[in-house]
C-alpha cells in the first residue's frame, strides 16, 4: 500500500512539475541587432523616435518624389494642339456659308480627319491635316481659296472633336473608359475628373499609373501631406490610369494583431494607411490584466534579408504620441507581450486542477491507511 501511495504522489508531482514548465509565447527580443536564420534583425525604439531604415527611405522618397519624379513636371506646358486622325474640324469661312455648310443643316460641326490624316474642304481640296495646328491649317486653306476662288477670304478654323490623343482611365471611377487630350495639359486631377471622379468602392490609395513597360504607384491620399504636386504628374497619350476598389487592396493591405488584445486577428489599412495605435484600438486595445504595455512590438519584413523590429514602451503616455505616427504596412504583425502578472495567473490555473487532484489522491491515501490500520 505504501507503494501506491508513492506512486500515486509521484504521479501528482509530475504534473505539477509539467505545469510548472508549460510553455509560455513570450517575446525574446535582443538587445541589439543579430543573425536569425540567415537573417538581420534589427531593433529599433518607437518611443524614441527610431522608425527604422524603412520609415527613413519613406521620408527621402518625400523629398525627391522617388519615381514619380518622373512624372512630374517644373511648370504646365504650353500645349498646342497638333491635329490628328478621327479629329474633328470646323472650317468657316466668314460671309460664304455656302463653304461653310455646303450640306447646310445637315452638315454636322465639322468633318472628320480620315484614318490616314487627310481632310477635304471644298475649292482647296484634299489636305494633309495630321500634324497641323488649327492655325496653320487655316493659313493652307485661305492660301488655296485665294489662289481659286476668293480674294482675301477670312477663314477660322477650329477643333471641334479631340479623338486622336488619348489615354484610358479604368478601374473604380464613375465613367471608366478613354479621355481625350486637348490644348490643356491633361494633368491626373483633371484626368480623375474627366472619368467622372472616384466611384463610392475607389481606393485612391492604391493608384496605379502605367506608361510604356513601367508602372508608377500613386498613393492619391497622402499626395498633400506628403507635399506630392498630383497638378504637375501630367499624362501622356496611351497612358493606363488604373484606380482599385478598396475590397481588391484591402485583400492584401492587411496587418496582423496578436497577443494580449481585445480582439486577436487582422485589422485592414483605411486607404492604404493605418497607424500603430489605430491598429490597438481596432483590436479592443490591450488586455488591462493581461497586457505589458510596456512590451508592444511590431515585426516587419523589410526585405528578403533583413526583419525590422519595432519597440514600443507605452508606460509613458507621450510614447503613444509617436505611435499614432509611426504607420504600418500591409502584413506588418503587432505583437502585445504578455506581463508576469498574467503567466502567473495563468500557471496558477493550470496548477489548480492537479492541486485539487493531489488534495484527493492525499485523502485517498489516508483512507486506505486508515483501513488497513484498523485491519478492515
Amino acid at each position: 500500500m505504501k507503494r501506491l501511495s508513492v506512486f500515486i504522489c509521484g504521479a501528482v508531482a509530475l504534473l505539477v512539475n509539467g505545469c510548472a514548465l508549460a510553455p509560455q509565447m513570450r517575446m525574446n527580443v535582443p538587445d541589439d541587432s543579430s543573425e536569425y536564420n540567415g537573417l538581420t534583425v534589427r531593433i529599433h525604439s518607437i518611443d524614441k523616435g527610431e522608425f527604422g531604415a524603412t520609415a527613413a527611405s519613406a521620408e527621402n522618397q518625400t523629398e525627391d518624389f522617388g519615381d514619380l519624379k518622373e512624372l512630374i513636371v517644373d511648370s504646365l506646358p504650353s500645349l498646342e494642339y497638333r491635329i490628328g486622325p478621327l479629329d474633328m474640324v470646323q472650317v468657316v469661312v466668314w460671309e460664304h456659308p455656302e463653304l461653310t455648310s455646303p450640306m447646310g443643316q445637315y452638315q454636322p460641326a465639322g468633318q472628320k480627319v480620315t484614318t490616314d490624316g487627310t481632310l477635304f474642304y471644298p475649292y482647296a481640296g484634299e489636305i494633309q491635316v495630321a500634324g497641323l495646328t488649327a492655325q496653320e491649317l487655316r493659313k493652307e486653306i485661305t492660301t488655296r481659296l485665294s489662289n481659286k476662288i476668293l480674294n482675301d477670304p477670312q477663314v477660322d478654323v477650329r477643333v471641334t472633336g479631340y479623338n486622336s490623343l488619348r489615354a484610358t482611365v479604368t478601374g473604380a471611377v464613375n465613367k471608366p473608359g478613354s479621355i481625350s487630350f486637348t490644348e490643356a495639359a491633361m494633368t491626373l486631377p483633371l484626368a480623375v475628373a474627366a472619368a467622372g471622379g472616384f466611384s463610392e468602392l475607389a481606393d485612391p490609395s492604391g493608384i496605379q499609373l502605367r506608361r510604356g513597360n513601367k508602372v508608377y504607384n500613386i498613393n492619391y491620399m497622402d499626395a498633400f501631406s506628403n507635399n506630392l504636386p498630383l497638378d504637375r504628374i501630367v499624362l501622356q497619350p496611351d497612358d493606363q490610369l488604373f484606380i482599385p476598389a478598396l475590397s481588391e487592396t484591402q485583400k492584401d493591405d492587411k496587418v496582423f494583431v496578436l497577443g494580449e488584445v481585445g480582439r486577436v486577428g487582422v485589422v485592414n489599412l483605411n486607404h492604404g494607411s493605418l497607424s500603430l495605435v489605430e491598429a490597438l484600438a481596432s483590436a479592443g486595445g490591450l488586455q488591462a490584466l493581461y497586457a505589458a504595455s510596456s512590451a508592444i512590438y511590431v515585426l516587419r519584413n523589410s526585405g528578403e534579408k533583413q526583419v525590422d523590429i519595432y519597440h514600443l514602451d507605452a508606460k509613458n503616455a507621450m510614447a503613444l504620441a509617436m505611435a499614432n505616427r509611426f504607420d504600418l504596412n500591409a502584413h506588418d504583425i503587432v505583437y502585445v507581450d504578455a506581463s508576469g502578472l498574467a503567466t502567473w495567473n495563468r500557471l496558477l490555473t493550470l496548477i489548480k486542477p492537479n492541486v485539487d487532484l493531489l488534495n484527493n489522491a492525499s485523502s485517498f491515501v489516508n483512507n486506505i491507511n486508515q483501513v488497513n490500520a484498523r485491519g478492515w
